[in-house]
């Protein structure tokens, strides 16, 4: 018959800690994982993220350090860009992407200007239930389509680089040959 010693007693439980902690790194969602990403467009366009925004960007992203060089511009949705800025960003083609719980309601808000009325054809605005978690915005034509992602838990970087992506991709093949 086996007695139960102390030794042994240790043993397990650091073998079954060992174990818990190195099953935890196997499911982290840090930005590691954004690195092994393959993209359609994203990779192709230059990015500029202002500050405020936590997001890991894939080295396989190009980043650029103003906005004057970007074609994507990623903001936190609480940013305090006035609709002025936006529009003008939107109008001379450049996409926008708000990140964060205050993404809906800034981009009603933009929606909701003069300055957004007098530049687009759009007349009106969707609101969504629940509010995304992210919402990028291109104008086409003379209107402004906006594609909004929400993910059940806070998102991954991967899942935050895929929307945009995706969205660049269908704004790509909406917008017609010029």
């Amino acid at each position: 018959m086996q007695h139960c010693t102390r030794r042994s007693t240790l043993r397990v439980i650091g073998i079954a800690l060992f174990s818990l902690f190195a099953g935890c790194s196997a499911l982290s969602t840090d930005s590691s994982d954004s690195e092994n990403l393959s993209f359609e467009r994203l990779d192709a366009t230059a990015v500029y993220v202002t500050d405020g925004v936590e997001l890991s960007m894939s080295a396989k992203v190009q980043t650029v350090d103003g906005t004057h060089n970007a074609d994507l511009l990623v903001l936190p949705g609480d940013t305090n860009t006035n609709a002025q800025k936006a529009v003008k960003w939107l109008a001379d083609d450049r996409v926008i992407a708000l990140l964060g719980d205050s993404s809906e309601p800034t981009w009603l808000s933009w929606t909701r200007s003069e300055a957004f009325r007098d530049a687009f054809q759009n007349r009106g605005y969707g609101d969504g239930e629940p509010d995304p978690s992210l919402v990028v915005a291109a104008k086409i034509g003379q209107l402004v389509s906006t594609y909004r992602y929400t993910w059940g838990d806070g998102p991954s970087d991967s899942d935050v680089l895929r929307a945009p992506d995706e969205s660049l991709v269908t704004i790509e093949k909406k917008t017609p040959p010029e």
